[in-house]
Formats: C-alpha cells, structure tokens, sequence
C-alpha cells in the first residue's frame, strides 16, 4: 500500500484544477507540488523509444511502409484527401512517471522532401511555422554533420495554455535528418534537456532545475517519416513525451495534450511546406 500522503500528493492537482476550473479561473503551475525526475524512469522511458526504433524507424528504412498504408478504413481516404490522421499508441504510467505515444499521418499534395527539410531545418522561423506553441527556436549544425546525415542540435522555448493553465519550457534537442533514397526521408529527434520557465510569460526570467520542476514535460522524442509519391509527400510523426504520473482523474489531459500536438504539428509542417513553394 502506497503512504497515503503519495495519494494526496496525486489527487491534490486534481482537486485544485476541478475547483478552479469550475469557477473560471486561471491558475499557476507554482500552486501544483514539484515532482523529481528519477534516473529509473528515464531509463524506462530510452528502452520505449529504443524498441520504437527497432521495431518501426529500422523497417521504414527497408520498406518504406508507413502505418497508414495497412488501414482499409475511412480513415485512409481522409489521410488521401489531405486531413490528419492521429492515432495512440501508448498511454500509460511507469515508475514516477506516464509515457504518451500518438502517430499522425498527413498527406501534402505535389510537395518534396526538399521542402520538409528546409522547413524543419529553419529554426529561427518556428515561431512562424508553429505559433502560439514555440516561442523562440534557433539550430546549429554539428561538425560531424554530413549530407546523408545531417546533424543539428537546437533550443527551442516552448509554450503551453489552457483554460486552467500556463506554462513554458526552455528545451534543448539533438537531432538527425536522414536521407534514406530519393525518394524517402527521415528525422530523429531527442531530448537533450527541458526545463521549465518559473514564469510562463518571461522567457529569460531564468528556470527550475532540469528534472526538479512540475513534471507536465520531462522529455520528447519526434520521429518523422517522409515519403515521395505519385506526385505528393507523405507524412509520418510520432512524438512520445515523458511526464510525471497522471494525477489521478486526468489521464484525459495528458492523452489529449498529446493528440493535439500531434495533430497541430502534422496541420502546421503542411501549411508551412505549402507556404514555401
């Protein structure tokens, strides 16, 4: 049996966001209990992200097969008419912690990898491409960096509102573009560190310590796939995030924040890759 004070400290932002939500209001992240990132639960999370890569990433290389090609539902006429397409994968606690995986499909009509690639590689316009979610994004290229693996590591701010809360991170990502054929490419993106913002709205009003903080982002991974194909570019993304344990009743919020961004970031890259021709 679990302290019952472990319990409180679960269901206390429960009780404190349905209150506050009720009446309308708009709250801090300062008035939920700090968590601490342990070095178990990031383990958990790498061997996730590392079966992901054997099991799915590795394959693309070989087959070029995404997910959406195995659905014979509406669902993939939706994907050939141009509409995202977000499905879970994973949603789940783990040892101090919740994992939450969604893939996206999207198709973007007469596009190029070439198009994807400039987009995904200018950092500074992520404000531009990805507003209101990032707020500042800057990239360098690495010195082992090569034309068939582009290599990058960039810092991106990142913002987060709702109805009951705001919060913002200062997160750092290492990040490799690959290009398997002609026809095919990818992108491998990796947590090098986030950290929250002690205030939402000051983006260098300085930050809590990295893993010692609120615990709604601890790490994300993005993997991109994408594909040339009869005269259009299809998209794959699938983002798996680290955060703290679901408190208990909101399971829902960390499985929506999660979809949505998925579905923003697959809207988004299409509009930019369109907007750049």
């Amino acid at each position: 049996m679990r302290p019952a004070i472990l319990v409180v400290m679960r269901f206390f932002p429960t009780v404190v966001v349905i209150g506050l939500v009720s009446a309308g209001v708009t709250i801090a992240a300062s008035i939920i209990p700090v968590s601490h990132l342990e070095p178990a639960t990031i383990a958990l999370f790498t061997d996730y992200t590392s079966k992901f890569e054997r099991n799915v990433s590795e394959p693309f290389t070989a087959s070029g097969k995404l997910w959406i090609d195995d659905d014979h539902s509406s669902k993939h006429k939706d994907f050939d008419a141009g509409k995202p397409i977000v499905e879970s994968r994973e949603n789940s606690d783990i040892h101090n912690g919740s994992i939450h995986h969604y893939s996206g499909s999207i198709r973007v009509p007469g596009a190029k990898i070439d198009q994807v690639r400039r987009v995904m590689q200018d950092y500074s316009n992520y404000p531009n491409y990805f507003k209101p979610d990032v707020a500042r994004g800057s990239g360098m290229v690495q010195p082992d960096s090569t034309p068939d693996d582009e290599h990058f590591k960039s810092r991106l701010f990142l913002t987060e509102s709702t109805v009951w809360l705001d919060v913002a991170y200062d997160a750092q990502y290492d990040t490799h573009y690959r290009r398997i054929d002609a026809n095919r490419w990818v992108s491998h993106s990796t947590t090098i560190s986030i950290s929250e913002l002690l205030d939402a709205k000051k983006l260098d009003g300085g930050s809590f310590p990295v893993g010692e903080d609120h615990g709604f982002l601890w790490r994300t991974n993005n993997y991109w796939f994408a594909r040339e194909r009869d005269g259009g570019l299809d998209l794959q993304l699938d983002s798996m995030t680290l955060s703290r344990t679901t408190p208990l009743g909101f399971s829902w919020w960390g499985n929506k924040r999660t979809h949505d961004a998925v579905d923003k970031m697959l809207r988004d890259t299409k509009s930019a890759i369109l907007a750049s021709r």
